[in-house]
């Protein structure tokens, strides 16, 4: 059951990885210099066939350094990989791809999340580059379908994979037959150890991705502002009026109305070769904004000359807070 590779991780917020797709592609500037390109292409001439078999044309050369080729691979053989994994801990879901790229299907979706409603000893970390899909999946409703609640196609179809995984799958259901009182996800969505997370790397992407994140059904939203390329305000005034992310007390006009805010914030420089910097006034601001809301804030990392400071010091302390618990919220 699952493969038995495992990347090892030393991301400071999470205990280990799960990679069930690999490969993508650029979308915004934070993918400048992705870590996951680079050690893509080294996976690809890993001396285990099997391996360098799975990254093999996830990236080319260009201007003398790896760049992706925009190409997902669905990997079946790493899907259970968490079921095997007794002990509770964080994982981040495809520390390697992003699991709402474009080249990823439903159906491979409806999989992965099977699993971690099934793993639910562990708390499971998903951050994209790509809410529009990310809501757009989890609130689908049936073509056919007439009052439907949002949402409702996802779990009718995990559902259905956590059936075939446990060897249910002879059980029938009437087309509005939604409260499955006999052990399906009514009362348990969203899934409550499932954390949603979008890149936030300056202003843009947070005005672009953090509405799309408020408007979709999760336990636990939050963001990685990482890297951190400019400042990030989470009180903003625009033309649609005034919009708290941290609280979530004001709607915006891109997307229904959402009342969630965020519940966990996470900053950190980009370190590695060509790091761009990062102002420690920026990460200064999300924590102040995160204490006086009432939310918690982690620090990641600083760079140095390109080399990265795990955790670092910031005001005299170090910032490692955790949401304390999973409020589920629609």
């Amino acid at each position: 059951m699952g493969r038995k590779l495992n990347i090892p991780t030393t991301i400071e917020w999470t205990d280990a990885t799960w990679n069930p797709v690999v490969g993508c592609r650029r979308v915004s500037p934070g993918c400048e210099h992705c870590y996951a390109e680079r050690f893509s292409h080294r996976m690809a001439s890993h001396p285990h066939p099997r391996i360098a078999q799975e990254y093999a044309g996830l990236t080319q050369i260009v201007n003398g350094h790896p760049a992706w080729t925009g190409r997902f691979r669905e990997l079946p053989d790493r899907l259970e990989q968490p079921l095997t994994w007794r002990k509770p801990r964080r994982i981040f879901v495809n520390s390697m791809s992003d699991l709402f790229g474009e080249g990823v299907s439903d159906d491979f979706l409806d999989g992965c999340f099977a699993i971690m409603a099934l793993a639910s000893q562990h708390t499971f970390q998903v951050l994209t580059k790509r809410p529009e899909r990310l809501r757009r999946y989890l609130t689908a409703v049936p073509e056919e379908g007439c009052g439907w609640v949002p949402g409702a196609l996802p779990r009718w179809n995990i559902q259905g994979a956590i059936d075939q995984l446990t060897g249910e799958s002879d059980r029938a259901f009437s087309d509005d037959q939604w409260d499955m009182s006999d052990g399906g996800l009514s009362d348990h969505w969203p899934l409550p150890n499932v954390w949603l997370g979008v890149s936030c790397e300056d202003q843009r992407w947070a005005d672009e991705r953090i509405p799309l994140l408020l408007a979709t059904p999760a336990a636990v939203r939050f963001i990685s502002a990482e890297p951190l390329l400019g400042p990030v305000d989470l009180l903003r005034l625009t033309p649609h009026g005034h919009h708290d992310y941290l609280t979530g007390e004001r709607l915006t006009a891109r997307v229904k109305d959402y009342t969630a805010g965020l519940d966990w914030v996470i900053a950190g420089a980009e370190s590695g070769p060509g790091a761009r910097l990062m102002d420690e006034e920026w990460v200064r601001s999300l924590k102040d904004q995160c204490v006086a809301a009432g939310r918690p804030f982690f620090f990641k990392q600083a760079a140095v000359n390109g080399r990265k400071i795990h955790t670092p010091l910031l005001d005299g302390r170090r910032w490692m807070e955790y949401p304390r618990k999973a409020v589920v919220s629609g």
